[in-house]
């Protein structure tokens, strides 16, 4: 493959230079050129839009044939629409045409190089097999400032290069060069390279650095979704995290939020709590861009744990200690500890008791663990005092107050830390507290719950199919990754200041670069959302929450997540589960 660096000295030696427009100079935010029909039919609510336009587009080529010419326009397009359409012609004609201009983007990894080569003062040309008018191709030029260079495109001139390759003819003829100075860049092997080169010229064959997988199960926002890192590629690095994030991350949180505002409208939602530390990414997104119909939000710094601790008390202490000893396995006593933000006692009395720091705890020693826990229990209650007491006030800072309708916002999976919550505050206010979750797992215990709770889930065997919401759950390690946050998990709320500050568990083993990774997670998704509403705006791209979360769906259902090296690196990601006696690499985590 021809580099770029290459390209560059081939140059140098040629009197001028041709480009190819699309995929070349040009890109579309597609998976698929051919996407944009979809996109079209959307818009003009006409069903199975792309069929109609691709079998027009191949009565046009009959007729072409036909009456003796070599490329069609798209006028002769949609000439051949008929029955209901035909009233509709110029209108769609119009709006493709204005499509098209709204989705071409200059290419990042070219329009350097581009603008170089017009201020070397040789003739730089545009060459381009295509339906659209010359107009076209001078519109897209200025809308973005560039030089509008000759043009050779095959709907004028009625020759191509495709064919016979007689539209390198004519632009020879013009240019008065001979062939061989002349350097055609393009991306299609048997049209920009064979075909430049059987009609004389030096051909350089240009290709894509990320060209985007084409899926089966494709929708136009997920083309979109997919497309976009081709005219953004210059500003995120391959094989980062920024990178995924902006692929799957950036995708899933824009859907889930637009689902949100949905449910918010219907559920008339006060106040919207983003939880830590799910709600990171989602929270980021809805301070950069407008979501229309979202309330008000707030990131709220909080956990299963920090809520569960909240609601203990001295009269249902035993009632919890299931939840206390719960993944303790591989965990020493003093870590059991630790991960409720609990002092352990010094390590001679843990040692009398037989639970000193070369202890493992294993299932045989449930009772013997529950029985500490509760002798210690004073201890243990202190910190649920000094919880209690800080999710009071913070939730007072945040202005919820009696009556209030509150949407809790969670990844999943099974309502607990919902259940929690609702626990928690009842000895505080009579709120109504709405769950909104991206999937959960429908589970008996989740039906039970969901009884006296009020939970929806974005994905469920509603939305998607029994089977799909099942394999979503059962790899929701890695859902989890792209809705996770730079910092560590909350457990609890310090009160000895006027703010309130949360307690981190930082875990018992190392983490590595996680924080970093997961940074450049959200600062991809973050950036995905800012580029895609610019563009949905202006190309009118309809689609509901689901089609755009599609590409993190896909992602994790296939198992193709196993298979990217940064993700296989993470390690120690649950810091319940984590213990300094091991470590745990994402995809063994089974929670």
């Amino acid at each position: 493959m021809e580099t770029l660096s290459e390209l560059r000295e081939r140059f140098e030696s040629a009197s001028a230079i041709s480009f190819d427009f699309f995929d070349t100079l040009f890109l579309r935010p597609l998976c698929d050129p051919e996407d944009a029909f979809d996109i079209l039919g959307r818009q003009f609510d006409i069903e199975g839009f792309r069929l109609l336009r691709q079998t027009a587009q191949a009565e046009a080529f009959s007729r072409m044939h036909r009456a003796g010419r070599r490329e069609i326009r798209l006028k002769d397009i949609y000439a051949c629409f008929n029955g209901p359409l035909s009233s509709r012609r110029k209108a769609l004609m119009r709006a493709e045409y204005e499509l098209e201009l709204s989705l071409v983007r200059p290419n990042p990894e070219l329009i350097d190089f581009f603008l170089e080569t017009v201020q070397s003062g040789k003739p730089v040309v545009i060459t381009s097999d295509m339906y659209l008018p010359g107009s076209f191709f001078s519109e897209a030029l200025r809308q973005h400032d560039l030089a509008n260079v000759p043009l050779f495109i095959s709907s004028d001139r009625d020759d191509t290069k495709r064919d016979k390759g007689r539209l390198f003819d004519i632009l020879v003829a013009e240019l008065g060069l001979a062939p061989e100075a002349i350097l055609h860049v393009g991306d299609n092997k048997h049209s920009d390279v064979f075909m430049a080169k059987q009609r004389g010229l030096s051909a350089f064959h240009y290709t894509h650095s990320r060209v985007p997988s084409v899926k089966r199960h494709r929708n136009p926002a997920t083309s979109v979704a997919l497309g976009m890192l081709r005219t953004h590629a210059a500003r995120i690095a391959p094989n980062s995290g920024e990178e995924l994030g902006f692929l799957y991350g950036g995708p899933a949180a824009v859907g889930f939020l637009e689902w949100i505002a949905e449910r918010c409208r219907q559920d008339s939602i006060d106040r919207v709590l983003f939880l830590s530390r799910d709600g990171y990414v989602l929270n980021e997104i809805a301070q950069t861009v407008t979501i229309p119909g979202l309330p008000r939000f707030a990131y709220f710094f909080g956990s299963r744990i920090a809520f569960t601790l909240a609601a203990m008390n001295e009269r249902n202490f035993c009632d919890f200690l299931p939840f206390l000893v719960s993944g303790a396995d591989g965990l020493s006593p003093f870590e059991l500890l630790e991960r409720i933000g609990v002092t352990p006692p010094a390590c001679a009395v843990m040692d009398d008791l037989g639970l000193g720091q070369d202890v493992v705890i294993n299932t045989r020693q449930t009772e013997l663990i529950e029985d500490f826990l509760y002798a210690y229990r004073w201890e243990i209650l202190k910190v649920c005092r000094r919880n209690r007491r800080g999710l009071f006030n913070y939730l007072h800072k945040l202005d919820i107050h009696e009556g209030s309708r509150v949407a809790l916002i969670d990844v999943g999976w099974r309502g607990t830390t919902q259940e929690a919550f609702e626990l928690a505050v009842s000895d505080f206010y009579n709120i109504e507290v709405y769950g909104y979750y991206f999937c959960l797992n429908q589970s008996p215990d989740l039906m039970a719950r969901r009884q006296n709770h009020r939970m929806w889930a974005m994905l469920s065997p509603e939305s998607l199919s029994e089977r799909m919401a099942k394999k979503v759950y059962d790899n929701r390690v890695a859902v989890e990754m792209f809705f996770s946050a730079p910092h560590h998990s909350i457990i609890g709320f310090d009160t000895h200041s006027e703010d309130i500050k949360p307690v981190e568990d930082k875990g018992r083993n190392d983490i590595g670069e996680l924080p970093e990774f997961v940074n450049d997670l959200c600062q991809g998704a973050v950036a995905f959302a800012r580029h895609y509403y610019d563009l949905r705006s202006t190309v009118g791209l309809k689609a509901t929450p689901l089609e755009i979360a599609w590409p993190l769906i896909e992602f994790v259902t296939s198992g193709d997540w196993h298979a990217v090296p940064s993700l296989a690196q993470v390690k120690n990601f649950d810091a319940w589960a984590s213990s300094r006696n091991r470590d745990m690499r994402l995809a063994e985590y089974r929670k």
